[in-house]
């Protein structure tokens, strides 16, 4: 299977999913640290909170990275 040129620099976006927004909200401001972000409610209906995350990554292993580190966040079910 072929894979994908990527550009870097680049815009990524991230949809996080967990049950307390305050919680989420808190582990993603500690990830990302000093790096820009745009942090969006994506979804209010059910029983899971729906963020959307967007950044600016330079490099492949700074998107998978990012995307391990949310995943890995206890107030985090799911990240697409």
């Amino acid at each position: 299977m072929e894979k994908n040129d990527i550009t870097y620099p680049r815009s990524w976006s991230y949809r996080v999913i967990g049950l307390n927004k305050d919680d989420m909200t808190r582990d993603i401001k500690i990830i990302m640290a000093s790096r820009k972000y745009a942090l969006e409610d994506a979804n209010k209906k059910g029983k899971y909170i729906s963020l959307h995350l967007e950044l600016i990554v330079s490099s492949e292993d700074e998107r998978n990275g990012t995307f391990a580190a949310l995943k890995g966040c206890d107030s985090v079910t799911m990240v697409l």
